[in-house]
């Protein structure tokens, strides 16, 4: 699902969003990210201290879903399937990596004013990137695990290796 937000965003934008990301956590300037060290370090941050997660069954959430980001009464609370967890956690499976990052990453945004239009999901038209909520996370939780000064050049095989993300991930930042 994918919602049009009023807030428009540039790649250039989301670099920038991306550092003050790792500034908000007391992350290094560069070198890769643990999304799974990040999930236990949201409460020592006062932005996400309105942050929870919670590691569910497989079955709690749909086949196709492997994380998820709701608004509840008290802020946010990321829910990431068992295997989800564990892939990224025991194995460092890169997709697992970036699909928890992906969520973490929502709260941050949706408080930067990158709100949707509507609260419905647009089902029946392409919303165009600048202005899709999901493209706007994908980008930013990329720049955050790959940032570019010091990815430039650096082969899908090296993105994955140095940075932990999928190869999915690595060719979408090598295409840019």
């Amino acid at each position: 699902m994918d919602y049009m937000v009023e807030k428009t965003a540039k790649r250039i934008e989301l670099r920038v969003l991306a550092k003050l990301f790792r500034t908000i956590f007391d992350l290094p300037a560069s070198g890769s990210v643990d999304p799974i060290l990040l999930l236990d370090k949201l409460h020592d941050t006062e932005l996400f201290s309105d942050v929870d997660y919670e590691v569910v069954y497989n079955n709690a959430l749909g086949k196709t879903v492997p994380a998820q980001c709701v608004i509840t009464d008290t802020g946010y609370l990321i829910q990431i399937k068992e295997s989800t967890y564990n892939g990224a956690y025991e194995k460092g499976t890169g997709g697992n990596r970036m699909h928890i990052m992906h969520e973490i990453v929502h709260p941050f945004v949706d408080k930067l004013g990158y709100k949707p239009v509507k609260n419905q999901p647009e089902v029946t038209k392409k919303i165009p990137a600048y202005r899709s909520l999901e493209w706007i996370v994908m980008a930013l939780a990329g720049e955050i695990m790959m940032p570019y000064e010091e990815t430039k050049g650096l082969s899908v095989k090296e993105l994955m290796q140095n940075y932990g993300v999928s190869e999915a991930a690595a060719k979408k930042r090598i295409s840019y």
